[in-house]
């Protein structure tokens, strides 16, 4: 077992690997001693001093300059490295370019975490030039099935292993807030939780709810998108942009619909998220979301990305499923989604898995 890990992150704005750090050195704390290496992330940071975990801020914030600084306190430490066998673990697309300069000074192949979904385009630079690199490393950790299954296809000679992200369940975790509809207004309170970018499609939901009366729309989340939205906000009194927000287990409750656009998702945590806090959701029809969901979840509540039309008829039907019943409709297909989850998604499950792979020895490359 290597009891010390350093694991490089290669992004400074928040998003599922970011979050992915804190989550791993909680699962792991017991068994061993890891070390985040990034640019400056205060929330990560406090993060993992609660549990224990170290953190070695670069003096950079992101891109080549980020990978660089990396490399150079790669080199200082390459002595200490080698001597101890200490493991580098490179968590996302970014980290894992530098796959075989780390296997060249440290003598040590990388885990890498594999965050992302493959275009699966034969003339995809960025992608080709992961796979040359993931030749480099022990082995590659995809966080979900679907995309597990993308790396076989096409790299069949790689090593990978698929351990799908968890959540931590709270002792009394159940579906029953699902169909919780304002008292006071009768509106229906909705949510996004998701990085503002492009191919998010968060502007697909905006659009979609234009012409819904009522829905109240929140937003929580950080990206490039951030002030666009922002000034959305501003001008609808039904659009509320909330940001990043510490406190998002508490407030996702006071929904009644999660609403992912995204085009592309490996896991989705606000997915798994919404479904513990009871909310019934409405989603992209991508491989991530029906991974989490099982066939058991309504056809109904799915859409194709991009398709706003599609949406609004999600969710009418979703309206539907809330009102019918007193909501029984709706708090069904939670509660079995949710049961899903908590077997499929647990920590009990991924603890064993990442040690497994953490304690390996082999280091053998495999061809591409």
């Amino acid at each position: 077992m290597n009891d010390h890990v350093y694991v490089f992150h290669a992004s400074d704005v928040i998003g599922g690997g970011t979050i992915f750090l804190t989550r791993v050195a909680a699962l792991l704390q017991s068994h061993i001693r890891l070390t985040v290496v990034a640019p400056p992330l205060p929330t990560v940071e406090s993060g993992l001093a609660e549990v224990g975990a170290g953190f070695v801020g670069l003096p950079a914030r992101g891109g080549v300059s980020l990978r660089w600084a990396f490399v150079r306190w790669l080199w200082r430490e390459r002595h200490v490295i080698r001597a101890s066998r200490i493991l580098i673990v490179l968590n996302g697309r970014g980290a894992a370019y530098l796959a075989p300069i780390v296997r060249l000074l440290c003598g040590v192949a990388p885990v890498i975490i594999s965050h992302t979904e493959l275009s699966m385009r034969s003339g995809d630079l960025k992608e080709s030039l992961y796979g040359m690199a993931a030749r480099f490393a022990r082995c590659v950790v995809a966080v979900s099935d679907s995309v597990a299954m993308q790396h076989h296809q096409r790299w069949p000679a790689l090593a990978v292993e698929s351990i799908p992200n968890w959540i931590e369940l709270q002792p009394g975790d159940t579906a029953g807030s699902a169909g919780n509809l304002s008292s006071m207004t009768g509106k229906i309170h909705a949510a996004v939780v998701s990085r503002l970018a492009p191919r998010k499609g968060v502007e697909d939901v905006v659009a979609a709810c234009r012409d819904e009366d009522g829905i109240e729309l929140h937003i929580y989340g950080d990206g490039p998108m951030r002030d666009q939205l922002r000034n959305m906000g501003s001008q609808f009194a039904w659009l509320h942009f909330h940001g990043h927000v510490d406190d998002l287990s508490r407030r996702l409750p006071t929904h009644s619909i999660l609403i992912s656009g995204s085009y592309s998702e490996a896991c989705s945590y606000s997915l798994i998220e919404g479904i513990q806090a009871g909310l019934l959701c409405v989603l992209t029809d991508i491989p991530a979301h029906r991974e989490i969901l099982g066939d058991d979840y309504p056809d109904a509540l799915f859409f194709p990305p991009g398709d706003v039309p599609a949406l609004r008829q999600a969710l009418q039907v979703a309206r539907g499923f809330l009102s019918s019943d007193a909501g029984d409709c709706a708090r069904m297909a939670v509660s079995m989604a949710l049961e899903r989850i908590t077997t499929r998604n647990s920590p009990e499950a991924a603890k064993p898995r990442y040690l497994a792979v953490l304690s390996a020895t082999d280091t053998r490359v495999g061809k591409v």
